[in-house]
């Protein structure tokens, strides 16, 4: 134990963010624990290495129970963990690639966008892990994913949420049933929803405070994944 707290030390850089080596990568990704883990060039920059960066801060300061790994690939020279892009099928031309290990040695792979709120949103829904993004209410959450998992009795849930939401007045508390609903009567809602929401996020006419409003409804959105 004592080994690896002092590897975890000797290790992290930018805040939240493990960074590792062919020597030191299977020591932590051992199917024991919930690792997200980037491969990248040696040297990233630009505005998809700032939002890993405020993605991996995020977590940081969450309670989730996962870690963000960086393995930086060298190109030129002797070609530091090239071995480990390659045990992944990850081509040098292909980076940055990313891949979630849920308690396994056998990875996902992340081929969503690489941006902060979407890779919160991935790995809150597909880790099982509790971050708490804008717009999401842990309560209703659990619901949520009860009846995503399906097998529950869907109206005592519907009843649940309802009466939790009417003792809150977060806007999105009242979201929350309203895409329970929906989705009780068409399978496709929520498909269809954020394909909507995602559409009117990337329209240039649409407002900044507009945009937020959609962004939170998409959190919530993927609580039902």
């Amino acid at each position: 134990m004592a080994v690896l707290l002092n590897l975890l030390a000797l290790t992290y850089a930018d805040r939240g963010i493990l960074k590792l080596d062919n020597t030191t990568f299977d020591r932590i990704v051992d199917g024991q624990k919930n690792v997200f883990v980037r491969f990248d060039k040696e040297y990233a920059y630009g505005d998809e290495n700032d939002a890993w960066k405020e993605f991996a801060k995020t977590v940081a300061e969450s309670a989730a129970d996962m870690l963000i790994v960086d393995v930086g690939v060298s190109e030129y020279g002797d070609k530091d963990n090239a071995d480990l892009a390659e045990r992944y099928s990850i081509a040098p031309d292909d980076f940055p690639q990313y891949r979630l290990f849920k308690r396994s040695r056998e990875p996902l792979k992340y081929a969503g966008e690489k941006k902060k709120d979407a890779l919160l949103r991935y790995v809150q829904s597909q880790a099982g892990v509790w971050i708490g993004l804008p717009g999401q209410i842990e309560s209703l959450d659990a619901i949520a994913k009860k009846l995503a998992s399906g097998g529950a009795d869907k109206q005592a849930l519907l009843d649940e949420a309802a009466t939790a939401a009417s003792a809150l007045t977060d806007e999105m508390a009242k979201y929350y049933v309203k895409v329970m609903t929906k989705s009780g009567g068409d399978a496709d809602f929520i498909t269809k929803e954020s394909t909507r929401l995602t559409k009117m996020m990337g329209d240039a006419s649409v407002k900044p405070s507009k945009k937020e409003q959609f962004s939170r409804r998409l959190n919530v959105l993927s609580s039902f994944s």
